[in-house]
């Protein structure tokens, strides 16, 4: 069987992520780069202060 054409496109998916690079927001709390543009609305932390702020606000219950 031949392979399908879907699968020498797969590369090309991670082009798109590298793409949509540009400035990204600064972390509220400690001024790192997030993972969010700058253009992101809202409250944009860096992926240590959201895992904080989750562990914060979890329930201990």
């Amino acid at each position: 069987m031949d392979a399908p054409a879907d699968i020498t496109g797969s590369a090309d998916t991670t082009d798109t992520t590298d793409s949509a690079e540009g400035p990204y927001a600064e972390c509220v709390l400690c001024r790192k780069p997030t993972e969010y543009p700058q253009t992101h609305k809202g409250v944009t932390l860096c992926p240590v202060c959201e895992w904080h702020e989750a562990q914060r606000t979890a329930c201990s219950g």
